[in-house]
C-alpha cells in the first residue's frame, strides 16, 4: 500500500514538474514581429510567417504603422495584427521588401517607406532590443536606411544588389548566398530566399533538428549550404537595355543555363525585319559603357565585357525569321564567361 501511495505521489510530482515546465516554455515563447506596409511583397512576409510560426514555437504577428487595412504589391488586402502604437515587445524583427517604388528611386523598391521617418525610427528602436533582425528581398534598403548594415555583409534581391552598394557604400555585397548572417543582423536575397533565412533563424533559436522538421512539414527542399542565387546566374550580365527593343511585344519561349553560360529564346511580334531588329539590339549593346566588340570576330556581332571580379563575358544576339508566321521573329540571346583575357 505504501509503495502504491509512493508511486502515485511520484507521478503527481512528475506531472506537476512537466506542467510547470510547459507553462515556463509557453511564457518563454519569443515574439516575432513582421513589418507590413502598402506594397509589401506577399511571399516576403508570408514565407517567414509560415516558417517561424510553425508548430506554435513562437508568437508571430504583423505590425503596420497604422491599424488600417494595407494592400500588398499584388493587391491582397491585409489587416495588421498590431500598429506601431500597441504591439507587444519584439524579440525577432522581420523586415520584408515590396514594390511601389518612389519615382526616381531606382532599386529601392520599398516605396515611400524609405522616406517615412516614423518607419525608420520604429525599425531602429525595435532592432536595438531585438534578439535577431532579418530583412527579406529589398527590405535590406530599410535596414540600410536605419543604419543597421554599416560595415556588414549583406544581400538583397538580384536586380538591386548594385543599387544597395550605392545606397549603403560601407555595406559589403554578397551575390552568391541566399542569406547572409552577421550574427544579430541577417539579410536574404529575393522572395523565396526569406524562407531560407527564416529556417536559419529557427536553427539558431531551436537547433538544426527543428529547422529540418519545419522544412519537411512545409515540403520545402531546404539547402542551407546552397550557392544558388538569382544574382549569380549568367543572364544577369545581359544589358537591360537590349530587352527594350522587343520585350513589349515578345513571349518567352525558353531559357537555360547556370552561372557560366545562358541562352534564352523569345518570340517577337513585329513588322521589323530580322536584320533591322538585330541592328537595334546591337546598337543598344554598343551604347553600354562596359561592353565592346570582340575584336577577332567583329562581323559576328559578339560583345564582350569584364565584370567586377575580372571575369570576361561574351554575349551575342541572333534574330531569325519564323517560317510560316507573319510578323514573327525568333530572338536568341547567348552569353558565356570567357576563358581568356579581353579581346584575346
Amino acid at each position: 500500500m505504501k509503495l502504491f501511495i509512493l508511486a502515485i505521489l511520484t507521478l503527481l510530482t512528475v506531472s506537476s514538474v512537466v506542467q510547470a515546465q510547459m507553462r515556463v516554455e509557453e511564457k518563454a515563447k519569443l515574439n516575432v514581429a513582421i513589418l507590413i506596409f502598402d506594397g509589401v511583397q506577399i511571399i516576403d512576409y508570408t514565407g517567414p510567417y509560415e516558417v517561424l510560426g510553425s508548430w506554435s514555437r513562437r508568437n508571430v504577428f504583423t505590425v503596420a504603422e497604422k491599424p488600417d487595412v494595407i494592400r500588398t504589391a499584388m493587391g491582397m488586402k491585409v489587416v495588421p495584427n498590431y500598429s506601431f502604437e500597441n504591439h507587444p515587445k519584439i524579440d525577432v524583427l522581420v523586415v520584408p521588401g515590396g514594390g511601389n517604388s518612389t519615382p526616381g528611386a531606382k532599386g529601392r523598391g520599398v516605396g515611400k517607406q524609405l522616406d517615412n521617418e516614423k518607419v525608420i525610427k520604429w525599425i531602429q528602436s525595435n532592432a536595438k532590443d531585438a534578439k535577431y533582425v532579418m530583412s527579406v528581398c529589398n527590405g535590406a534598403f530599410l535596414l540600410a536606411k536605419a543604419g543597421l548594415l554599416e560595415n556588414l555583409k549583406a544581400t538583397t534581391t538580384a536586380g538591386m544588389i548594385d543599387d544597395l552598394k550605392t545606397f549603403s557604400p560601407t555595406t559589403k555585397l554578397v551575390y552568391d548566398k541566399r542569406f547572409v548572417d552577421n550574427g544579430k543582423i541577417m539579410t536574404t536575397a529575393g522572395l523565396s530566399s526569406g524562407i531560407d533565412g527564416a529556417l536559419s533563424l529557427v536553427e539558431k533559436l531551436d537547433g538544426i533538428g527543428w529547422a529540418k522538421k519545419i522544412a519537411l512539414s512545409i515540403e520545402y527542399d531546404w539547402q542551407p549550404e546552397s550557392d544558388y542565387t538569382r544574382a549569380s546566374l549568367a543572364d544577369m550580365n545581359f544589358p537591360d537595355s537590349i530587352y527594350d527593343t522587343f520585350i513589349g511585344n515578345a513571349q518567352p519561349l525558353d531559357s537555360n543555363g547556370g552561372k557560366l553560360d545562358w541562352e534564352e529564346k523569345w518570340l517577337v511580334n513585329t513588322t521589323a525585319s530580322a536584320n533591322d531588329l538585330l541592328e537595334s539590339i546591337n546598337k543598344k549593346w554598343a551604347d553600354e559603357n562596359n561592353w565592346s566588340k570582340f575584336k577577332p570576330v567583329e562581323t559576328a556581332n559578339i560583345w564582350e565585357f569584364t565584370d567586377k571580379d575580372g571575369q570576361v563575358w561574351r554575349g551575342q544576339a541572333i534574330v531569325e525569321k519564323v517560317e510560316a508566321e507573319n510578323n514573327k521573329l525568333l530572338v536568341i540571346l547567348k552569353i558565356k564567361r570567357g576563358q581568356t583575357g579581353k579581346n584575346s
